[in-house]
């Protein structure tokens, strides 16, 4: 069975004009004379459309109801097709898609759903606006050597990516990882991964991951110790000890994963929180209005140690993530580093299904670039063609929703700053 799933993205997250439907006259136009177009429907308040083409399932429902073997998963590009010359029309695949995502023609008496049409959506090309995308996976599970080691069901909050950055990391690092972080969002749910885990104090995650190592490596064991921390215990408390643990060589790696506040102790200012930002202890009002510092640029901090590997991610580009995971984990000798950006909608005042438009869009505004610091060269992994203002990624987020014109300006002075830096680094490692 192919372990890659192929499927349609929504790109621009509530960006589709309310009076375009494009995408589905383009899909009748393929499906007839089978049935209407199945590509989008909307769901939500007007000017959003909600993809419910299928999935593509790793282990389909519908493929196991089929009693006429009607219904096959392709093992060259992952896609699920129905055979309709075997189809008998019992409907038992309708029933069981849990997704709602497999029909029934009346007309011609068979079943039938999205097929990606062989590889090239007719709904994809027919978007003017680019609001849909074809996301082949299969770069990236290919990457995925190792079994899942967190378990399907989780007790972290609803939409938080957090999730999906822990179970791609141990797919991507196996069995053979000890893993160490604090009281933090994460260490809730290290119960349910199949690998040792250990929860240390805010002050001395990085040197215990450092002294299980080098215990190992004197016992003539290679084992990956992977810090996976929030950013309270990285830029905050635990970055003295976080420098000391840079400088001394040691194999480990250590992963951010940065919400930008303190939320598993109720959304308070980190040193990460970014400029004009609301939490708790920057509250708005008639005083004060936000953050009013700018936020500590830790990857960069972590760079500037001289450490061998250091680099940025987001789970919303998971091939660049997961080949980043991959180098760090081929590390022989010395810190990686890696600065995950993973939006908190709770803490951030989102939607729960906006996390991955929200890290997408933090990229495509340069607010978060991405880029990787290999021995002391610098080099962006994915370059921005026509980079948004930044007001296309706060409008996605209550937490900006007080800032007017003029503080929105300054925040977008910050952001042009830091990324002329990171370019700036970029071409002197030429």
């Amino acid at each position: 069975m192919a372990t890659f799933y192929p499927t349609l993205a929504i790109k621009a997250y509530r960006r589709c004009p309310p009076d375009c439907r494009a995408c589905e006259a383009a899909c009748a136009e393929k499906m007839r004379p089978l049935g209407p177009a199945i590509l989008a429907s909307r769901v939500h308040e007007a000017g959003v459309s909600k993809n419910v083409t299928c999935f593509q399932c790793g282990e389909p429902e519908c493929i196991k109801a089929c009693p006429a073997d009607a219904i096959v998963k392709s093992e060259e590009d992952g896609v699920v097709r129905v055979i309709q010359d075997n189809c008998i029309g019992c409907e038992q695949c309708v029933t069981a898609c849990p997704y709602g995502n497999m029909y029934y023609s009346t007309e011609a008496g068979v079943a039938f759903k999205c097929d990606l049409c062989g590889g090239e959506p007719k709904c994809v090309d027919a978007c003017k606006h680019k609001v849909l995308s074809f996301v082949k996976t299969r770069p990236i599970f290919d990457s995925l050597r190792h079994k899942d080691l967190l378990s399907r069901g989780t007790t972290l909050c609803m939409g938080c990516p957090t999730e999906l950055a822990l179970r791609i990391m141990l797919r991507v690092f196996g069995e053979n990882t000890i893993l160490i972080g604090c009281a933090s969002c994460a260490v809730t749910i290290f119960k349910e991964c199949s690998v040792p885990a250990s929860c240390q104090l805010f002050t001395n995650v990085a040197p215990v991951t450092e002294g299980i190592k080098t215990y190992y490596r004197r016992q003539g064991r290679e084992v990956e110790v992977v810090a996976f921390v929030g950013d309270g215990a990285t830029a905050d408390a635990g970055f003295q000890s976080l420098s000391g643990v840079a400088v001394r060589g040691e194999k480990v790696v250590y992963i951010c994963y940065d919400n930008e506040a303190y939320m598993n102790t109720g959304i308070q200012q980190s040193s990460t929180t970014p400029y004009g930002a609301w939490t708790f202890t920057t509250p708005v009002g008639k005083r004060q209005k936000g953050n009013t510092q700018t936020s500590k640029y830790m990857p960069l901090l972590m760079a500037f140690h001289g450490i061998p590997y250091a680099a940025t991610a987001t789970v919303s580009y998971l091939e660049d993530y997961v080949q980043k995971l991959t180098k760090a984990k081929e590390l022989k000798k010395g810190m990686a580093y890696i600065h995950l950006l993973s939006p908190c909608p709770v803490g951030w005042r989102a939607p729960v299904d906006s996390a991955i438009e929200m890290s997408r869009m933090a990229v495509e505004t340069n607010y978060f670039p991405l880029w990787e610091c290999a021995n002391g060269k610098f080099r962006l992994t994915y370059r921005v063609e026509n980079r948004k203002p930044i007001p296309e990624f706060t409008r996605l987020m209550g937490r900006f929703s007080h800032l007017k014109e003029e503080e929105l300006q300054e925040l977008q002075k910050m952001v042009d700053n830091r990324f002329a830096l990171i370019q700036g680094l970029c071409k002197l490692s030429e």
